[in-house]
C-alpha cells in the first residue's frame, strides 16, 4: 500500500518542454489571423443585415482576437511553471536523500 503521491519529475519536465513549441505555434497563428483580418477589413458588410450582424458579433470577435494575443505567453508560462515544479521536486528528493545518507554515516 502506498500513501501520498509520486511525481515523475523527469516526465513532468519532458511534458513542460512541449509548451514552448505550442506557444510559438499559437503566436504564429495569432499573427496570421490578425494580418488576414487587417488586410480584409470588416467582413460584415455595409447593408442593414451586415450592420445588424456587426452590432451583435463584432465586439465578441474582437475580444477573442485580443485574448488570443496573450495565449502564447500564458502557454509559455505554464511550461515554465511545470519545469520549475519538476526542478523543485528533484531538488527536494536530492536534499532528502542527502539528509538520509548523512544520517547513516
Amino acid at each position: 500500500m502506498h500513501d501520498g503521491y509520486d511525481v515523475d519529475a523527469e516526465r513532468l519536465a519532458g511534458q513542460a518542454s512541449q509548451f514552448e513549441p505550442l506557444s510559438t505555434r499559437v503566436a504564429a497563428l495569432h499573427r496570421t489571423l490578425t494580418e488576414a483580418l487587417s488586410a480584409n477589413g470588416a467582413c460584415w458588410g455595409t447593408d442593414a443585415v451586415g450592420q445588424s450582424f456587426s452590432a451583435v458579433h463584432a465586439q465578441p470577435a474582437d475580444d477573442v482576437v485580443a485574448r488570443l494575443s496573450s495565449l502564447s505567453g500564458r502557454l509559455g508560462d505554464v511550461g515554465t511553471r511545470l519545469s520549475d515544479t519538476a526542478a523543485t521536486y528533484t531538488a527536494g528528493e536530492d536534499a532528502a536523500l542527502d539528509h538520509l545518507n548523512s544520517a547513516e554515516q
